[in-house]
């Protein structure tokens, strides 16, 4: 791979939208998703101007998310809309570097403008569902943002047509198989940063994690990361009882995954080792086990990739991702 190239990593979801009642010309999820898609549109060609939402409004003692689709375009031979979401960054400017002497200079004089980080992504429409191939992009918007914008649009604060947005993640084993299998936890390791563990309560409602955040309080760590072991994997000695109090922990933990995309991002690791039904031991990863892929891309200028090459590499293995997971 060449030193100018970028590794670009891809991870992917269901976009499954939820009708009102009686709307029964919103039947699915594409033709939801394709109406919202023409409001953002008609927004930009009518009025000129994006349709700015901000994730954390009416939070209190948080810092506001302004999220908006900069751009969203079909293609009608594949079947595809390829978008890009973007993160104003009113409350974190960078500061600009002299390569020749490194010295720091603030970029404080922005007028008008804003700093924006922004996330690539491409919807499939040629299935049932919309299935959605997302640029993991650790500064910018996040799948969690994809799915609240298109949620905020399709609702009732907007055009009405969904009760309901579920960005459903592709895991390379699902949360669902986990949740019908486990029978008793052998190990887990759980990190996250002292400041989420309070929303991970509120999701999770379990006193192991008000524990984890009583610990993270005496000391102020960046992070904090609990490591509990209960047995080696293969050991078969039916003499040890099972766990029930760590299943349901874990349980409690999944359903939370399952239910909201934000508890994935509230955890820096999730690392599971259990037994199944069967007797046999399986390993969950929350954090690297979705499924994704890794595309090379190169810089149309510096810092900046070249956007149509990153489409053109990114659908050739969209298309056999899901042509894979379809057969």
């Amino acid at each position: 791979m060449s030193d100018n190239n970028a590794t670009v990593r891809f991870h992917f979801f269901d976009f499954i939208f939820t009708p009102h009642k009686g709307n029964e010309s919103m039947e699915d999820s594409n033709r939801i998703l394709k109406e919202c898609i023409q409001k953002i549109n008609d927004e930009r060609t009518q009025k000129q101007k994006a349709i700015v939402i901000d994730r954390h409004e009416g939070r209190k003692d948080v810092e506001s998310r302004n999220i908006f689709i900069s751009s969203v375009a079909f293609l009608a031979k594949e079947k595809k809309f390829k978008c890009r979401i973007a993160l104003i960054r009113d409350n974190k400017i960078p500061t600009l570097v002299n390569k020749s002497t490194y010295s720091l200079t603030p970029f404080d004089e922005l007028g008008d403008n804003s700093i924006a980080e922004t996330t690539n992504f491409y919807i499939d429409v040629n299935g049932p569902v919309p299935v959605v191939c997302c640029e993991f992009n650790s500064q910018g918007p996040r799948i969690s943002d994809i799915e609240y914008y298109f949620r905020y649009i399709s609702s009732n604060k907007m055009l009405y047509i969904s009760k309901a947005c579920k960005a459903s993640m592709h895991m390379k084993l699902p949360v669902n198989e986990v949740l019908d299998s486990i029978t008793d936890v052998l190990k887990f390791k759980i990190k996250a940063k002292p400041n989420r563990l309070s929303y991970l309560y509120q999701e999770i409602a379990d006193p192991f994690i008000t524990n984890m955040n009583a610990l993270a309080n005496t000391i102020k760590p960046n992070s904090i990361r609990v490591d509990a072991f209960f047995r080696e994997r293969g050991n078969l000695d039916v003499k040890t009882p099972k766990n029930i109090q760590a299943v349901s922990f874990i349980k409690r933990v999944l359903n939370a995954v399952k239910n909201d995309n934000e508890v994935i991002e509230d955890f820096e690791d999730f690392y599971l080792e259990f037994e199944k039904e069967d007797g046999s031991d399986e390993i969950f990863n929350l954090v690297r086990g979705k499924q994704e892929i890794i595309i090379s891309c190169s810089y149309r200028t510096p810092g900046n990739l070249d956007t149509k090459e990153l489409y053109d590499n990114t659908t050739m293995a969209f298309d056999t991702y899901l042509s894979n997971r379809n057969n």
